[in-house]
């Protein structure tokens, strides 16, 4: 499940993100809700880890897309990205 929803462009607008944050809420991947904001759950952190791990030269791209939705990442994330941009 988690590799087809991370193959999906991230460049949705309008009143669809607000379908997409519920879809997300729904299986699992996100919790919260739009006046507390939203993070990434266990499972939305892990299927992104595994992602970005396949995925390096992406992860600066993917995350900034999420912060830009002010999807809180997660420490283990915030971790991959500045090892991808070269920061110890």
């Amino acid at each position: 499940h988690g590799r087809k929803l991370l193959t999906r462009p991230m460049d949705v607008t309008g009143e669809y993100v607000g379908y997409l944050y519920d879809s997300l809420v729904r299986r699992g991947y996100l919790k919260g809700n739009k006046s507390r904001g939203f993070a990434l759950t266990v499972m939305g952190r892990g299927t992104l880890f595994e992602f970005l791990r396949e995925n390096k030269n992406r992860t600066k791209e993917t995350i900034n897309a999420l912060q830009r939705l002010s999807i809180k990442v997660g420490r283990e994330v915030d971790k991959l990205e500045k090892e991808a941009i070269g920061v110890r």
